[in-house]
Parts: C-alpha cells; structure tokens; sequence
C-alpha cells in the first residue's frame, strides 16, 4: 500500500506535487467552513441567508432556504408576508450601497417575483382573490421606469385583504395610464417609487396624468422613496405619501373590512 502511494507519488512532478496539495487543503477548507456554518438564528440572518441564495448561480439553493425557515416553525404566511419584503427590501439596499450588482440585484428580484406569483397560482381561492368587493378599484402603478417590482405586489395583497378590487399596470407607457384611468372609475391610484432616481420620473407622470385624464381620482405614492424621503410628496405632485396600505386606505376615505390588519409591505 506505501509502495503504491510513493510509486503515485513519484509520478506526479515537482512542479505537480504543490498545486495537487493547493487543491486539496481548498477543498478541504470549503468542507470545513461549509459545515461549521451555522443556521440563522434571528430574522435578519435569515433574510441576509436568503437575499443570498437568491443571486446565488443555483436556481433551488433560495428554495432550500425557504424550506428550512419552514421547517424551523416559519409559517408559509409569514415567509410570503414579511420575509420576502424584508428580502426585497435587503436586496435593494446592497443596491444602493453597491455591495451587489446590478445584475446580481436583479436576479435575486426575479427569483422572489417568481416566487409570489407561484404562491398567487398556487391559492388563488385564499390569496389572490379572497377579498370582500367594496365597489372601491385602486390601480397599482409600477413605471417603465421602475426596476423593481415585488412592492407593488405586496401592496396590492394587502389592498385586496382590505376589501379593494386592485388592478395593476406594470410598464404602461404614461398614454396608456392616461387613458386607462379615464375608462375605469378608480377610487386611488398607487405608484411604486422604490429609489430616490425615481422621484424626480414619478412628478413628470404625476403631472402628465393630471393634464391628460379625463379622470383622476387621488394618487398615492409609496415604496423605499418614500421612506427615505417622508417629504417626497411634495415633490412628486402627488396627493398622499404613506407607508402602508391601510394609511392610503384612510387617506382617500376608502372603506376598509380589515380592522386590525399588520402590513409589512410599502406601495
């Protein structure tokens, strides 16, 4: 068995001998860290584990992560109501600070779109259509201009658990929203601002819609923007900021069937 080894041995050249023992010790470093990592043990770890499976270049290793905050007592609710939007909003924060790429950023957005549309299709009896119709509409707004999505999506759930019928108008040309919101009697309109860069493209459609529809109920504006910046309203045109759906609710003196319902995501 010796003789054999030094035999394998002798084979390999000087030059050989150190790169195969590099290898190696990787390898067995990447074993070793891999396996001494432990498991998440508060939500920002978690999110932070998730946002980082989701640019990962394996298109299940993110879904693994679901599954394990499912298998540590995570309910399927709560993962689609606050972790995601705690992902969506991660994601854009190594946006903005540029500790991820844009193309990375964008993956991972991708992936959690993916993912609430699945949960939409999925249980369409309990999620997407389980409102009570109030004879209220609000139209969600994501602009062309607008990168990411996965907000608006948050926002029009929680509207429709408060009773609204929510139609959304992601990528319209600002013609086409002109024209819809003449055709359709809607009771609010809701725009995604989920960067600063985005402000200043929101109060050009904010202005253009108020001069060409025949029709304009109040706009509201949410989203990362908004957060950043409380003032933005006044920026934009718009006729409320808020940070919550029951807030744009209130704000437009809509009807609402949920009392008591918590929102963790932003229009």
């Amino acid at each position: 068995m010796g003789e054999s080894s030094d035999r394998k041995g002798q084979g390999l050249s000087k030059t050989q001998q150190p790169a195969i023992r590099f290898l190696v010790e990787s390898a067995l470093r990447t074993v070793i860290s891999n396996t001494a990592r432990s498991e998440p043990r508060t939500r920002e770890q978690w999110v932070e584990r998730l946002c980082e499976a989701l640019m990962s270049d394996s298109d299940s290793s993110y879904r693994a992560v679901i599954s394990s905050l499912m298998a540590n007592g995570v309910s399927s609710e709560e993962i689609f109501q606050s972790y995601i939007p705690a992902a969506s909003a991660y994601l854009g924060e190594l946006w903005v600070s540029d500790r991820a790429s844009f193309v990375d950023v964008t993956v991972g957005a991708s992936r959690l779109q993916g993912l609430f549309r699945g949960k939409q299709a999925d249980s369409p009896g309990r999620w997407s259509d389980r409102s009570i119709p109030l004879g209220q509409s609000a139209l969600m707004v994501v602009p062309q201009y607008e990168q990411h999505a996965l907000g608006a999506f948050v926002a029009a759930d929680n509207l429709r658990r408060h009773g609204l019928w929510v139609h959304m108008a992601i990528g319209l040309t600002r013609e086409e929203l002109a024209e819809l919101s003449g055709t359709r009697r809607f009771a609010m309109i809701g725009i995604s601002v989920a960067t600063r860069n985005s402000v200043e493209k929101t109060t050009e459609l904010i202005d253009y819609l108020r001069s060409n529809a025949n029709y304009m109920p109040p706009i509201v504006i949410g989203g990362r923007a908004v957060e950043a910046d409380p003032k933005a309203v006044s920026k934009t045109g718009a006729d409320h900021a808020v940070r919550t759906a029951r807030e744009a609710i209130e704000k437009c003196g809509l009807s609402s069937v949920a009392e008591a319902l918590p929102f963790t995501g932003a229009i």
